[in-house]
C-alpha cells in the first residue's frame, strides 16, 4: 500500500475529530479527502462508512438533500458488500433520519435498494424502534 492510500484512514480520522468539535466544514473536508482516496484506489467497502460520515456531516448543516444522498450511497456499498454489521448500523440511521424528514421518497429508494416494499420496510423501521 501507498503512502497516500493510507493517508485516506488518517483523513477519515481527522474528520470525526473535527466532527466531535463542531467544526463541520473542516470535517466535510478531511471526509472528502479520504474519499477521493478510497476512490482512486477502489477500495468501496472503506469508501461506505466516509459516505456515512459525509451524511452526518451535510444532516448537521441542515443539507438534508445531501444527506439524503450520502447515506443512499453508504446504503447502495454496505449492500453490495452483504455486511450484515454494517447495514444494521445504516438502516437504524435511515430510519431516524426518516423520522426527522419523513421523506416518502426516501422509503421508495431504500426499499428499493434492499429489493423490498415500502411497506415491508416500514413494518421493520417499526419493529426496530421497540
Amino acid at each position: 500500500m501507498s503512502d497516500r492510500y493510507s493517508s485516506a484512514n488518517t483523513y477519515h480520522q481527522l474528520g470525526i475529530v473535527a466532527e466531535k468539535l463542531r467544526q463541520y466544514d473542516q470535517a466535510r473536508d478531511y471526509y472528502q479527502q479520504a474519499l477521493e482516496i478510497y476512490i482512486e484506489f477502489g477500495d468501496r467497502y472503506s469508501s461506505a462508512s466516509t459516505y456515512y460520515q459525509l451524511g452526518k456531516v451535510a444532516e448537521k448543516l441542515g443539507e438534508l438533500e445531501e444527506a439524503k444522498a450520502n447515506y443512499l450511497q453508504d446504503l447502495v456499498i454496505t449492500t453490495e458488500f452483504n455486511d450484515e454489521h454494517g447495514l444494521g448500523i445504516s438502516l437504524r440511521n435511515l430510519a431516524r433520519f426518516y423520522q426527522t424528514t419523513q421523506d416518502e421518497d426516501l422509503l421508495r429508494e431504500v426499499a428499493k435498494i434492499l429489493r423490498t416494499t415500502v411497506e415491508e420496510l416500514k413494518e421493520t423501521i417499526i419493529n426496530s424502534e421497540e
